[in-house]
């Protein structure tokens, strides 16, 4: 085991790559102990020191908010922010980037945090654009001025919220290599269920599954929208593995760099989907186990596998789901029990939630999704399984959660406990 160095008594100075969630969290958190700690920290984006909200491109293109308010200034004003990087060199630990001036220059740091976040592979065709960037957003809404059909290619979390997006201002036809829609998200019940809601209630949304689609310039669209295919950035790095400290693997796999951490989306993990609570919970791992390290003391801190929270709004409903992700990842058959419930959520409405849930034979929570077109309700729901998931709350428990209640606002009981109890007693009947 490498010797641990005592960093209480020096400076140290951090090389950040990349200003998204992952970063910004990273930096953050970092922050919070700065007094304590003599700390430098770099950080290098190529935008300069702006913050990126890509998770709002969807609303940004249906009109929602203008896209300007998806860039805002870097809120810390005590760190050096530095042009595009272009190399990380791990074992020497430093990083090769290109200053404002358009000269290269190299940087030696005591730590790196690498968060440079993915793109959308597009091919070689006019009509192809992605969104995952600011500059993105702004052709997507040039061109939909004078569109009559658009092509989204993907009906995953991403693809979903964009065609909804798009849909407010032309038709669109979704292009789908599986049989059903967020293929990797839902159980096949309630993707069934949203498929059947968005065509009964949406007629300018059409759907092809089983369909590849390899070159877009033989679709009747005058654009086609790729949210498939994510590929994480690695700069010159190869590809991004973490242990669970999410210090950087060697590219054997047989060690790891221990001054070097990454998070987010660069990180290479297909079992957890690309979305912002993930990459912040990443990045705050990452820089406590920094700050240990600084102190003198061994990592402690892990990720613990849980799929996050995991919302998105799409053709007037929410849609979300939470779960543990560790047997898939063995390989081991667990003793499992799948249920799909309908559930009332007001007293004096007819808006309810459909619900699906996996348990174990002892009532622990394996995996929660829902949907509903009632607002809040699905990020209530998930918030609370999350929870009871990450604490190892047993479903029994969750029946006797006392929960707030007021006639004009929500039901009684909460649709959680009802939930609960429903699954309680099946558990106890086998």
């Amino acid at each position: 085991m490498e010797k641990t160095i005592n960093f209480s008594l020096m400076g140290v100075k951090i090389g950040v790559v990349g200003l998204g969630t992952a970063g910004i969290t990273f930096i953050s958190e970092l922050k919070r102990y700065k007094k304590k700690n003599s700390i430098e920290i770099v950080a290098f984006e190529e935008r300069g020191p702006k913050i990126f909200h890509p998770c709002s491109i969807p609303e940004a293109v249906e009109g929602r908010i203008e896209p300007e308010k998806l860039l805002e200034p870097l809120p810390f004003k005590d760190i050096r922010v530095e042009g595009k990087a272009v190399e990380i060199e791990p074992i020497s630990k430093t990083i090769q980037y290109i200053k404002n001036d358009g000269k290269t220059e190299k940087e030696k740091f005591d730590f790196i945090f690498v968060a440079t976040g993915g793109e959308t592979p597009l091919p070689k065709s006019e009509k192809s654009l992605k969104s995952t960037k600011y500059e993105d957003v702004l052709e997507i809404k040039r061109r939909l001025e004078k569109s009559r059909k658009v092509a989204v290619v993907g009906s995953g979390i991403l693809g979903l919220e964009m065609a909804s997006a798009i849909s407010k201002h032309t038709q669109v036809e979704i292009f789908e290599m599986g049989q059903k829609i967020l293929p990797n998200f839902l159980s096949d019940t309630l993707s069934d269920f949203l498929y059947q809601k968005i065509t009964e209630t949406n007629k300018k949304v059409s759907f092809n599954f089983g369909t590849k689609v390899d070159n877009p310039d033989e679709l009747d669209s005058d654009f086609v929208l790729f949210c498939v295919g994510f590929k994480p950035n690695t700069i010159s790095l190869h590809k991004i593995y973490v242990d669970d400290f999410m210090r950087l693997k060697h590219e054997d796999g047989k060690g790891v760099y221990q001054d070097v951490f990454s998070a987010g989306d660069c990180v290479e993990d297909k079992n957890i989907p690309y979305v912002a609570p993930r990459a912040a919970e990443q990045a705050r791992i990452a820089a406590k186990n920094i700050l240990a390290i600084i102190n003198g003391n061994e990592p402690q801190e892990k990720y613990q596998k849980i799929i996050s929270p995991c919302i998105l709004k799409a053709f007037g409903f929410e849609i979300g789901k939470v779960g543990k992700i560790q047997e898939k990842e063995s390989g081991k058959e667990q003793n499992t029990l799948s249920f799909t419930l309908d559930i009332k959520i007001m007293p004096f409405s007819e808006d309810r939630m459909k619900v699906f849930l996996k348990v174990d034979n002892d009532g622990n929570i394996i995996e929660a999704q829902a949907i509903s077109n009632f607002r809040s309700e699905v990020r209530h729901f998930l918030d609370i399984f999350y929870i009871c998931i990450k604490k190892g709350i047993k479903i029994d428990e969750l029946r006797r959660f006392e929960l707030s209640y007021q006639p004009e606002i929500c039901k009684f009981p909460d649709p959680i406990t009802s939930i609960a109890e429903v699954i309680s007693r099946r558990l106890e009947r086998l």
